[in-house]
C-alpha cells in the first residue's frame, strides 16, 4: 500500500465529515445562503495567497527538478485561481460585499502551511499541502454527482471537478509517494501526521467559513463578560 493511501485512509473519517457538512450539503442542494458562500468565497481567496507562497517554498527547496517544476506551476495556478475567485465568484454572488474579516481556521491553516513549508523537510512540506488539493476533488467530485439540477453553485463545482483539477492531484499524490519511498520510517509518520492536521484544518475551514466567525469573534467577548460576572 502506498503512503498516500495509508493517510488517506487515516482520515477518511474527517472527508466524510467534510462531506455530511452542513455547509457542503446546502451547496451540493443549491439552498446554501449567498452570504456565506460569498463569506467563504473571501477565505478562499485569503487562504490561495498562502497557499501558493507554500508551494513556491516546497518548489525551492525541491531537489528534483520536476517537483520543481510542478510545484512552481502548482504555485502559479493557485495565484491565478485566486484572482478568478474574486473576480468570477463574487460577480456571481448576489448582494455579498468583502468583509476583510479573517477567521481563526484560515488564520491557523495558513500559517501552519507555511511554517511546515520553510522549517521542516520537503516531505512535510509536500504533506502537509496535499488534502488541500485531494479533499477539495473528492468534495468537488461527490458535488457534482448529487447536486440538484440548475444550481447556483454551478461554477465551484466544475472548479473542483474538473480534469484539470484531478491532473494536478494525481501529480501532488504521485509526488508524495515518490519522496515517502526514500523516506525513513520517522519522517514518513511525520508525513502522514502532517496529512492529518491539514486534514483537520480543512474541516475548520470550512466550519468557520458556514458560521462567519471572524479572528476577533464577538462571542469570545459575551464569554469573557459571563466570566467576569
Amino acid at each position: 500500500m502506498t503512503l498516500s493511501n495509508v493517510a488517506w485512509t487515516r482520515t477518511f473519517h474527517i472527508y466524510q465529515a467534510i462531506l455530511d457538512h452542513p455547509f457542503n450539503q446546502e451547496l451540493r442542494k443549491g439552498t446554501l445562503s449567498q452570504e456565506k458562500f460569498g463569506y467563504y468565497i473571501e477565505q478562499d481567496s485569503l487562504y490561495l495567497k498562502d497557499f501558493s507562497r507554500a508551494l513556491a517554498i516546497i518548489a525551492s527547496r525541491s531537489q528534483s527538478a520536476i517537483h520543481m517544476k510542478s510545484f512552481l506551476e502548482f504555485s502559479q495556478g493557485a495565484l491565478i485561481d485566486e484572482q478568478e475567485m474574486v473576480h468570477q465568484f463574487f460577480q456571481d454572488t448576489v448582494g455579498f460585499k468583502a468583509t476583510t474579516q479573517v477567521t481563526p481556521a484560515t488564520l491557523a491553516y495558513t500559517s501552519y502551511l507555511l511554517q511546515q513549508a520553510a522549517f521542516e523537510s520537503v516531505e512535510i512540506g509536500v504533506a502537509v499541502v496535499l488534502p488541500c488539493f485531494w479533499i477539495y476533488r473528492e468534495v468537488g467530485l461527490y458535488i457534482a454527482h448529487h447536486a440538484v439540477a440548475n444550481n447556483p453553485f454551478e461554477r465551484w463545482i466544475s472548479t473542483y471537478s474538473g480534469e484539470e483539477f484531478s491532473r494536478n492531484v494525481d501529480e501532488a499524490i504521485r509526488i508524495f509517494d515518490t519522496l515517502a519511498i526514500n523516506a525513513s520510517e520517522t519522517t514518513r509518520q511525520q508525513m502522514c501526521e502532517a496529512f492529518y492536521k491539514s486534514s483537520v484544518l480543512e474541516w475548520h475551514f470550512w466550519q468557520d467559513a458556514y458560521e462567519m466567525r471572524s479572528f476577533d469573534d464577538i462571542r469570545l467577548e459575551e464569554k469573557k463578560k459571563k466570566f467576569a460576572e
